[in-house]
This record gives C-alpha cells, structure tokens and sequence, in this order.
C-alpha cells in the first residue's frame, strides 16, 4: 500500500471515527436536552402542583375562618335575640308590678281567673292566690268570678280560696280539688304563652327579620 492510500484509508477512518463520534455527541446532547426539558417541566408541574395545594389549602383555611366568623355572628346574634327578648318581657312584667296599685289591675285578675275557670272546667276548683294579689281576692272577687263563669257558659261554679299564698309570683293558679290538674295563670307563665309572639315582635320590629 503506497503513502497515498495510506493516507486516504487513515483519512477515512478519521472521517468515520468522527462522523461516529459526532452521532454520539449529538445523542447525548438530545439526551441532556430532553431530560432538562423532561425536568423542567416536572418542575414547572410541582410548581403547579404547590401552588394548587397551597391555594387549596389557604381556601380551606379561609373558608374554615369565615364558617367560625359566621358561626360566631350567629351565636352573637342569637344572644342579642335572646336578650333583648328577655328585656322585653322584664318591661311587661315591671309594668305588671306598677299596674298592681291600680284599681283596673283587679278587673285585670277577675279576668285572668274565669279564663282558668273555663280551661279548667271544674264547678268546685281551688283558688290559689299569689301574696302580690291576695289583698284583691275576697269574698266579693269569688262571687263576681262564678257570676261571670255562670253568664259565659250557662253553668254554677264554686271558688273557694287556697288558705295558703304564693309567696312568688302574680296572679292565681286555679287547681282542681284533688290536686291532678291546675291552670297557671300567673303573670310569668301568661308571658310564656306569649313567647313566640314577642319574639317575633322583636324580630320584625328591633332585626327586620
């Protein structure tokens, strides 16, 4: 083999040998590329991933806070409700306690035992009086409340007074003679009939609701 041949056959491996190394350079320079690319976006994509668990999260906590806002308002409100209701009925029941040195407050009792008379329904029933309105209830109150009764329903009743008195309260209790059913008509338990309706005037009136 001359120099020449020599020469151009080393020529050509270097070529090959180049050409090939090339290849792999290249290769591996895709490689490299790809697998950056293939990082960064699994990166970007963890990224993406914190970012929506961290917003989630902070959604969650906000939402959470405001729940407990809201549920705290609405205790607060319910409180405020229930307060200025029982403000309310302590009002009435001051204005009770006034109108019990008025003589019209004795017509007002004279009323309040026929309505337990006729929810009673009893013709000989006790008469409990509490010791705020035993100085109005005598001899004359009884028959003027069976006068009454026997003009409503046509039929005899017999009041006859509790020797003892309440010593809480305002207004009576009218019981039956062996003790099994009563009718409370005490000014405390008149007002909690009432309930539902002060509260709804408080609510309309004081909350708009």
């Amino acid at each position: 083999m001359t120099n020449t041949q020599e020469t151009v056959l080393i020529d050509s491996i270097k070529k090959q040998a180049h050409d090939e190394a090339q290849k792999v350079l290249d290769s591996a320079q895709r490689f490299v590329e790809e697998r950056k690319k293939s990082t960064d976006d699994q990166i970007i994509r963890l990224k993406k991933e914190n970012e929506e668990k961290e917003k989630q999260q902070v959604n969650a906590i906000a939402q959470d806070a405001a729940r407990k806002i809201a549920s705290l308002e609405r205790k607060q409100l319910l409180i405020r409700k229930e307060k200025m209701v029982q403000h309310v009925i302590e009002r009435v029941q001051e204005k009770f306690a006034a109108l019990l040195a008025q003589p019209e407050f004795k017509e007002i009792l004279l009323d309040w035992t026929v309505e337990a008379a006729l929810g009673l329904e009893e013709s000989d029933p006790s008469l409990n009086v509490s010791a705020s309105c035993a100085h109005l209830v005598d001899d004359a109150f009884l028959d003027k409340a069976a006068h009454l009764y026997k003009k409503l329903t046509g039929e005899d009743i017999t009041f006859t007074r509790a020797p003892e008195v309440m010593p809480k309260g305002c207004g009576i209790i009218l019981e039956a003679k062996n003790g099994r059913t009563a009718y409370n008509n005490l000014l405390e338990n008149r007002l909690h009939r009432y309930d539902d309706t002060i509260q709804a005037i408080v609510l309309e009136d004081i909350f708009n609701e």
